[in-house]
């Protein structure tokens, strides 16, 4: 049976254990929308909190961070979109959305991927293991958006290394951000070294900014968040 199935028609659920000695929580339960390489806030919701979910059952949202990232370039911020199959969104539920493969999206967005962060500090220690997810087909976005997201938490030694599945009836939780943009003012967001124009930081892109950025000291910015 293939993984993603199981995704579709559950959700996602994991501990953060090891959290607990390095951030103080904020909430004990948070069920978040999938994202297609979360934001930096997003990301710091589910270092804080105890045990959180991807609630794949929420309805489908256009132009918003499920299917979209935002990542820095010589030119300054760039979005990564990938395109969505008009007619798997006719159920309205987020797990039955597909990806549409008319256009090589995959090598577009690694080819920018890899232009904007191959001066990086460690983006040399993740790229090998990250175009792998560009080089694989995935019918289902929450498929695709999972598996970057665990890719992320394993590499800020955020999780204790296994995704659980349960069903969606037992997952409610009243610190849900269902609908938020997960922006943060800049005044608010603490700062780290980027590649392009260190003087004017830009807060809040896509967690491989931090990751290729700042590697194994990630967890420790996002405490700060």
């Amino acid at each position: 049976m293939d993984n993603g199935q199981l995704i579709m028609d559950n959700v996602v659920h994991v501990h953060s254990n090891e959290v607990r000695r390095n951030c103080q929580l904020s909430v004990v339960n948070c069920q978040l929308p999938t994202a297609y390489a979360p934001n930096i806030e997003y990301i710091s919701e589910i270092a804080r909190s105890e045990r959180f979910c991807i609630n794949v059952e929420e309805p489908y949202v256009r132009q918003t961070f499920r299917n979209r990232c935002e990542i820095l370039t010589s030119q300054g911020v760039q979005k990564l979109s990938i395109p969505i199959d008009k007619n798997s969104t006719r159920s309205g539920k987020i797990k039955d959305t597909k990806i549409d493969y008319a256009e090589p999206w995959q090598r577009q967005h690694w080819r920018s991927i890899h232009t904007a962060y191959n001066n990086s500090p460690y983006f040399l220690y993740y790229q090998d293991e990250l175009r792998g997810f560009y080089e694989k087909h995935y019918s289902f976005l929450v498929d695709f958006n999972s598996e970057i997201l665990t890719f992320l938490l394993k590499k800020m030694q955020i999780e204790n290394g296994k995704l659980r599945m349960e069903n969606i009836a037992h997952a409610h939780s009243k610190e849900t951000k269902r609908n938020s943009q997960f922006s943060i003012l800049n005044s608010q967001f603490p700062s780290y070294q980027q590649v392009f124009n260190p003087q004017n930081f830009v807060p809040n892109l896509s967690s491989f900014d931090l990751l290729f950025n700042c590697g194994p000291e990630s967890k420790s910015f996002l405490c700060k968040v």
